[in-house]
């Protein structure tokens, strides 16, 4: 249970001094919140929390006790639904002691979050920043409604979380052909949209505070892992089936057979035929409709045999590319990134980089690029080029063996 104490700051003071509500819980959390009750010092007892039985505050004391003995049923009550319903933040606590005191204005109460951005957030921009700025933010407005209406993806601000994100990610890289820097400015909209819904009481959700929401710069997330270091994350050590060992076979699935993380679900035993010999996955992909034959691969094959030729049971996104950049670690894919001031490679590994990891590798192995971008999705030959990550040396050494450059 969480520690529910009322407080005063300046307990010296011959003023009256405001009386708040300070709540403790695990890991440190903590939230102080002024009642807007004032009280002299001297009238005021610590011990049992209360108004002193005084004659100079006697036609008041009960009034003021009573109204603290709701403030602190109202904000134990409320504690004890937001941890049941894992919703528990120093921010969501606020928020509801915001509106239990009336805080949270009229004006305030929107009915969504397009509610929100296009007519509070951004009418008040244009009042106070240049016209380029709040013109940025109707561009991710529409970017964020096309979205929605193409992806179904139902946006909204409990919805803006790292499932969004992953989405969102990739449906800008891959359908709008955005480069980093365009989609880092889109994030860093969004984050300032959500920030300032939790600032003037509109909003308690918090899922663009996760770590790894991040703002993107050029080559951030752009990373992709070779076959030795898709080895190193298949060697790694893990009990059988547990969340971890799933993950990881579901991100290598991924990255041997180039589907978005949307259609992981498909890739099991009952969509695997036989084709003259040769077992296939055959399925419809949920973004572009297209059916799609693809060969199981050595890794894929072996996967599947350690579980009786069945597939891992689904893993929620948002659990996948949390575990996955622990899951790289262990298997001590440690490179440091330059273009990212030296971070190690494991850090910026996602869900997303299975399906880099196919195309790259397939198109170093020497695949047809127009044979990958059938079992990819890939719309154009142009979007495949910038899609995958390949270095002027390796590219050299996959062109050698060329017709062209033999004697």
């Amino acid at each position: 249970m969480p520690s529910i104490n009322f407080i005063i700051r300046n307990k010296d003071s011959s003023k009256p001094t405001p009386i708040s509500i300070k709540v403790l819980w695990t890991n440190r959390n903590e939230l102080v919140y002024s009642t807007g009750i004032k009280v002299l010092p001297e009238h005021w007892d610590s011990k049992n929390q209360k108004i002193r039985n005084k004659l100079e505050v006697a036609d008041v004391k009960d009034k003021i006790n009573n109204k603290l003995s709701k403030i602190k049923s109202f904000t134990e009550n409320t504690f004890t639904e937001l941890r049941f319903n894992n919703k528990l933040s120093r921010e969501t606590l606020k928020f509801e002691l915001d509106t239990y005191f009336n805080k949270v204005s009229e004006s305030k109460k929107v009915d969504s979050f397009f509610d929100y951005v296009e007519n509070v957030l951004i009418e008040k921009s244009k009042k106070r920043v240049a016209k380029v700025t709040w013109q940025s933010y109707l561009r991710t407005l529409e970017l964020l409604k096309l979205f929605q209406k193409e992806e179904k993806y139902k946006i909204d601000f409990e919805t803006i979380n790292m499932d969004f994100y992953f989405d969102f990610l990739e449906y800008l890289e891959d359908t709008i052909e955005m480069s980093p820097n365009t989609i880092g400015k889109q994030i860093k909209n969004i984050k300032m949209f959500m920030n300032t819904a939790n600032e003037e009481g509109v909003s308690s959700c918090i899922g663009h505070k996760h770590k790894y929401f991040k703002v993107l710069r050029e080559d951030s997330f752009q990373v992709y892992l070779n076959e030795h270091e898709l080895k190193q994350i298949q060697e790694a050590d893990y009990e059988f089936d547990s969340v971890n060992d799933r993950v990881r076979d579901l991100f290598l699935i991924g990255a041997y057979t180039g589907q978005r993380i949307s259609d992981w679900n498909k890739l099991n035993e009952n969509n695997i035929y036989d084709f003259n010999g040769i077992k296939c996955f055959k399925i419809t992909q949920t973004k572009t409709k297209s059916e799609v034959i693809i060969p199981l691969h050595p890794i894929v094959k072996n996967i599947f045999n350690k579980r009786n030729f069945t597939a891992p049971k689904f893993v929620s996104k948002q659990k996948i590319n949390d575990r996955i950049k622990n899951i790289a670690k262990k298997a001590k894919i440690k490179e440091k990134i330059k273009s990212k001031n030296g971070v190690e490679k494991h850090t910026l590994i996602s869900s997303h980089t299975a399906r880099r990891s196919y195309c790259s590798n397939a198109y170093k192995a020497g695949m047809d690029s127009i044979a990958i971008m059938k079992l990819s999705g890939h719309k154009t030959e142009q979007s495949f080029m910038k899609y995958i990550r390949i270095e002027k040396e390796e590219f050299a050494s996959r062109i050698a063996s060329h017709k062209f450059f033999q004697e």
